[in-house]
């Protein structure tokens, strides 16, 4: 059968509206997921698959544990929507996108930020950024490491100018003056360095704040007698890849850069800017408490108590798969 030059139009146009919701897991996978998944549909992850924290989960999806679930690019909005079982974001989207049903099963990785500056901008202090101009994603994880940045100076969000830049140049702004400073995850911030050279200035302290990139779920699918061994499972296969990326981090960088669209060398150059701790980690509460009320605001809302926040987090199935 011949198809008409109308038919064959509308299947390109059709696969390239498809095209970026392809799955990139173990296996090449013909259609995106549905929305919300199907009740047979394999255990389903999702990942922000530009992170370089989301490394874990790409080492255990490429390894032979990694049969028993796949990879989509997303995060906890997906479990808003029913479009995955578990999910990896910071813990700035859980506080502005989970749900009653979301549950925080452990910090997978600490992202350790920057702020880098050009020093021609007559940057040589974080209070020196008042008055200029910032690029920073909003209301993101950096967006609020920012805001405490600038506190510590002595600075409101609002002496300051933020200003949009795809997130894909946004160190390109810093050099070409779209922008004075840049306030971004990894390798973004590294790219900053390496294209200013000397005339980068950085400012870090994370002490003051460090994203906690968390693993996260749904009551649903830990009340599921199917679903629950499944995540279990999941979240051995990262613990196993941690403790393989603890012991030999460069082995694994070509796939980490294959998979974010990162060259080698810079996810190299990142590696030490990030932590994993696989704990459900004894301050967590405390830095969502503070960043509840920054959150809140955005939002327009009034902010959650503590009491409210702590009912969030699950460590039990975190225990299940320590237990081997």
């Amino acid at each position: 059968m011949t198809l008409s030059t109308t038919t064959r139009l509308g299947l390109i146009v059709l696969s390239l509206a498809l095209a970026p919701l392809i799955l990139i897991g173990q296996s090449a996978n013909p259609a995106p997921p549905s929305v919300p998944l199907e009740a047979n549909a394999p255990f389903t992850v999702a990942v922000s698959t530009t992170t370089i924290e989301g490394g874990p989960v790409y080492v255990a999806d490429s390894g032979p544990r990694g049969a028993g679930f796949r990879v989509i690019n997303g995060g906890v909005r997906n479990l808003a929507n029913g479009g995955a079982h578990a999910a990896t974001n910071a813990e700035t989207q859980f506080l502005l996108a989970g749900t009653p049903k979301v549950r925080i099963l452990m910090t997978l990785a600490e992202g350790l930020y920057r702020v880098v500056a050009r020093r021609s901008a007559g940057i040589q202090t974080l209070a020196d950024l008042g008055g200029k101009k910032v690029t920073v994603p909003r209301e993101t994880s950096a967006h609020y490491f920012l805001v405490r940045m600038l506190a510590s100076a002595g600075l409101a969000e609002s002496d300051v100018t933020i200003v949009d830049v795809p997130r894909d140049q946004m160190a390109a702004g810093v050099v070409d003056r779209r922008a004075d400073a840049i306030a971004m995850w990894e390798p973004e911030s590294q790219k900053a360095v390496e294209s200013l050279g000397p005339d980068a200035v950085v400012f870090q302290d994370n002490r003051i704040y460090r994203e906690l990139f968390s693993v996260y779920t749904t009551t649903d699918v830990l009340n599921d007698a199917r679903r629950r061994p499944e995540l279990v499972a999941f979240l051995r296969a990262v613990l196993a890849a941690v403790d393989e990326l603890k012991a030999s981090p460069s082995k694994h960088f070509p796939l980490i850069a294959q998979t974010t669209g990162h060259p080698v060398e810079r996810v190299a150059r990142s590696w030490e800017h990030h932590a994993f701790p696989v704990a459900v980690l004894s301050d967590m509460l405390d830095v969502m408490v503070e960043e509840e009320k920054w959150a809140a605001g955005k939002q327009g809302r009034e902010p959650r108590s503590r009491a409210a926040l702590s009912t969030f987090f699950d460590s039990s199935i975190l225990d299940e798969a320590r237990r081997r």
